[in-house]
């Protein structure tokens, strides 16, 4: 069944499938073997992405949908040979991309940018996102409550998915959704897609989706859910009584309409959320942790602005008015106590909402802090949008940003790749800092498979201050630009090669140059076998205005600076027991040198033990001597089942001196229902003995009630 639309002059098939609905639901248990799967709707018309694009898949998939009253359901039987299955995962939210898997991807507002993304391995590991941008931006720490069962068979493995109504937000309104079907076979590189597989698309890509037909009838109930939670626990600081800890909680959702919704959370704990991985910053600026706190991930979209950074051209990282790690966390990412945290996400019709409200504890800043965005979608990929955040977590002084952001965005051009263009303009009003307020850019990217580029400039005034958002560096004005080829030869074992440069200059606003840099990647070489290699070098200008602290005991005297570095990266194929990478850099350094190291070990022993570490060093030598900054990070992992694991992960790093570990154990009952304990822990080693200094132990209960 196919669709037309009309693009450009051409006149272009969007294969569909239509959901059917059924009186009985199947078993959820990862078999498909119950009569309902006969009648339901079946895809089989994969087509390749990788490694060879366009050509028919190497092993047949076939997904079949339909839905109900309360859930849409999915089964995908995966034939192939039982005995090569790439299957070691076994984990909710773990990544598979070492592993066999099927991704599901649904663009429910058929709005051609935002979607749900869901995937399933071989031994039963789920995880959950939120795509937006068109599928150039993945929130992977978003948690769904949704349920997947896989198994391994003769024939290959399959799955069953439910996933419910009231999970998601759609229009009730729309009978036709988005949808893309996506399988991965680890050993070969493979990636067959439903319903097209265009290399000069994001991997995610929403715009290209199929469309699923049929659903009828469906609703989100009441659209209530109640998420009450009891947690107890004791705090232990050495030298003092050990502090006991009991205490309750209440996360409560509502769906105002059909596709937008409101949270609350009252006293709200994040005592299952992981740690940040530590980092020695050796830089004059401020380092970026991503958020991992629930609260914040869900609906996190609706508040994204302006211009975002990325792997590929980390250049383009230029302010953000609005980062919710300001909120319910210190300076030194510490948790704060929040008393309420409240928000509406969603859209209506053509308008994206954002608005969020948090009281936290803190002994310096503001306590109540908000932020409120919102958008209109233009066309089929573009928007224009304003922003606006009240309070500052960094300081004592009052402080108001707002702004606007304009983002057209095209997938068709030249037929099927893609072309975007940014522009936003931002204000800030501080008290005590009238003048010099302002931040603005714009940037035009062009990102695709065998020629990507981009380019652009944004600006922040020595006064603006965000005091919820992230500003890197103030009194800068700063020009960059990224281009990158990527041939596919298709000879000698080779899957792509890699080669490109990329460049930064940054001056301040007497246009006086104070940053440079340029970067030249001349081999970049993906391997069919799953290896990667690549090698770059960089040409680095910094002028120093003042002596620079860059680590207990050393210091770089204000001058300026000119110096190259020199890196080679090698990763080997995940897929494998063994697995790892290894990163290498060597060059100038201010008025000094500096060697880099990092390794990185991953180690399946056998289901359901997995062990990871890595090392990384920066040994800088300098005139007045030389210091060597190291972190060492392990994993010691037991994963039972899907529903029931066991983390460790341990770090320490000789910058600090500490040593931290945390163990956490979590039970899913069913999705929404679970039991987390977790132990923290922090050590120095003053002399030749490890002492704690403090821990904490929290036994946390999770209920959640639908309506």
């Amino acid at each position: 069944m196919s669709v037309f639309l009309m693009t450009g002059n051409q006149l272009i098939a969007t294969p569909s499938a239509k959901a059917i609905r059924v009186s009985t639901p199947p078993t959820i248990d990862g078999h498909i073997n119950e009569p309902v799967w006969e009648q339901a709707y079946k895809i089989d018309q994969f087509v390749q992405r990788e490694p060879n694009p366009g050509e028919p898949t190497s092993e047949k998939t076939i997904v079949s949908v339909c839905y109900d009253n309360n859930f849409l359901y999915f089964a995908v039987k995966c034939y192939d040979d039982p005995k090569k299955i790439t299957a070691k995962e076994m984990a909710r939210d773990v990544s598979l991309g070492n592993d066999d898997r099927v991704q599901i991807i649904l663009d429910t507002y058929l709005d051609h940018r935002n979607g749900y993304w869901f995937q399933i391995g071989p031994r039963g590991s789920i995880g959950d996102a939120l795509i937006s941008e068109n599928g150039a931006s993945m929130n992977k720490e978003w948690d769904a409550l949704w349920n997947g069962k896989s198994s391994i068979n003769d024939e290959g493995w399959e799955a069953e998915l439910a996933i419910p109504f009231k999970t998601i937000g759609f229009d009730p309104g729309k009978t036709v959704w988005g949808m893309k079907l996506i399988r991965n076979i680890k050993r070969k590189l493979e990636a067959s897609y439903w319903p097209v597989a265009n290399l000069n698309t994001y991997r995610f890509q929403i715009s290209d989706s199929g469309q699923l037909e049929g659903l009828e009838g469906i609703s989100q109930g009441i659209g209530l859910d109640l998420a009450p939670y009891l947690i107890g626990g004791m705090n232990t600081l050495r030298g003092e009584k050990n502090k006991y800890h009991f205490d309750g909680g209440l996360d409560m959702f509502y769906q105002i309409t059909p596709s937008l919704k409101a949270s609350l959370s009252i006293n709200t704990d994040f005592a299952e959320t992981e740690v940040d991985d530590r980092q020695i910053n050796l830089t004059r600026f401020s380092l970026y942790f991503p958020e991992k706190r629930d609260f914040f991930l869900d609906g996190s979209n609706y508040f994204k602005f302006g211009i975002e950074g990325d792997d590929i051209n980390p250049y383009r990282n230029s302010v953000a008015p609005f980062f919710s790690r300001r909120l319910g966390l210190d300076n030194n990412g510490n948790m704060l106590p929040v008393n309420y945290a409240a928000k509406i996400t969603g859209q209506q019709k053509k308008w994206n909402i954002g608005m969020m409200y948090i009281s936290d504890q803190r002994d310096y800043g503001n306590s109540n802090l908000a932020v409120g965005r919102i958008s209109h979608n233009l066309g089929k990929q573009s928007s224009v949008g304003v922003i606006g955040t009240w309070g500052n977590a960094l300081s004592n002084s009052e402080n108001m940003v707002g702004g606007f952001d304009l983002k057209l965005a095209t997938s068709h051009f030249k037929k099927n790749r893609n072309l975007a263009f940014t522009l936003f303009g931002l204000i800030a009003d501080t008290e005590g800092k009238a003048d010099n307020n302002t931040s603005w850019g714009a940037d035009l990217s062009y990102p695709n498979d065998y020629l990507s580029l981009s380019m652009g400039h944004f600006e922040v005034a020595e006064n603006f201050t965000a005091g919820i958002g992230f500003v890197p560096r103030n009194n800068i004005k700063t020009s960059y630009g990224n281009f990158s080829l990527g041939p596919r030869p298709n000879k000698y074992g080779i899957l792509q090669l890699k080669t490109g440069a990329g460049f930064s200059y940054v001056t301040n606003f007497d246009n006086q140059l104070v940053t440079r840099e340029l970067k030249l990647a001349p081999i970049g070489i993906r391997f069919k076998s799953g290896e990667e290699f690549y090698y770059s070098i960089n040409q680095q200008y910094e002028l120093l205005s003042k002596d620079f602290a860059i680590y207990p005991g050393f210091v770089i005297p204000k001058d300026d600076y000119t110096f190259w570095y020199q890196n080679v990266q090698l990763l080997t194929a995940g897929g494998r027991n063994l697995a790892g990478s290894a990163n290498f850099g060597t060059g100038d350094f201010y008025n000094g040198r500096k060697r880099d190291l990092k390794l990185t070990v991953n180690y399946k022993v056998a289901v359901p033990l997995y062990i990871g570490g890595s090392y990384s060093q920066n040994h800088v030598l300098l005139p007045e001597g030389d210091f060597t900054a190291q972190i060492y990070q392990m994993n010691l992992n037991l994963l039972v089942s899907p529903t029931v694991t066991l983390y460790n992960y341990c770090q320490y790093d000789n910058a600090s001196g500490k040593m931290g570990w945390q163990s956490r154990f979590q039970w899913i009952l069913k999705p929404g229902n679970e039991i987390i304990l977790a132990w923290t822990s922090g050590w120095t080693r003053p002399e030749s003995k490890w002492t704690m200094n403090d821990s904490a132990l929290r036994l946390k209960l999770k209920y959640n009630i639908r309506f």
